[in-house]
């Protein structure tokens, strides 16, 4: 009687919500734009992720080593002076978007409202608030992206004296230490 019921309970459950959902590398991507000498900017972007949707929270970890600025002395730069990798490998993110709050959402629907999301870099964690909107693509596949940037402050993660050796190194009269960050993470089952 109880495989009877369980085997009712799953058939009534959509497939989708069944399976666990993990991070689809790639299509998924993390952004951010350096700005240099108060008036250049550059794009760049991470390009190791991994992550998944748990009951309450989404996770993506982002390994810093896979940084892309686009020259390959500035990535080893970025890697050692300013990420640390040798010590911080990884920054961790946790979205307050859940399998609980997401599982109902049907095929081609869009939600938008602001998250709190949590930021953990160069062993410092922090609460940030971010404007985001999950779309559910198919059956089998989520969206969650970030609807504006969302703004870090190097700062507030112990990276001011790694820009700083970055300005210095690169003889550059400026870098900015706010960093906006845009996201687009895909998740499948």
């Amino acid at each position: 009687m109880k495989a009877l019921l369980v085997s009712a309970l799953l058939l009534a459950t959509p497939a989708w919500a069944q399976a666990a959902w993990q991070l689809d590398e790639e299509h998924s991507s993390v952004h951010y734009v350096s700005i240099k000498n108060a008036s250049t900017g550059e794009i760049n972007s991470f390009g190791k992720l991994s992550g998944s949707i748990e009951e309450q929270e989404s996770r993506v970890v982002i390994d810093l080593s896979s940084v892309e600025t686009g020259i390959d002395i500035r990535n080893e730069r970025m890697q050692e002076m300013l990420f640390e990798t040798g010590q911080f490998g990884e920054a961790e993110v946790s979205i307050a978007m859940g399998e609980a709050a997401l599982s109902d959402m049907q095929v081609g629907e869009r939600r938008q409202e602001t998250q709190s999301l949590s930021l953990s870099l160069h062993g410092e964690t922090l609460e940030l608030e971010a404007e985001m909107q999950a779309i559910r693509l198919d059956d089998s596949t989520l969206l969650i992206s970030s609807v504006h940037p969302v703004i870090i402050s190097a700062e507030d993660f112990g990276l001011g004296e790694g820009v700083e050796a970055l300005r210095e190194v690169a003889g550059l009269s400026a870098i900015s230490t706010a960093v906006p960050v845009s996201f687009n993470l895909v998740f499948t089952q």
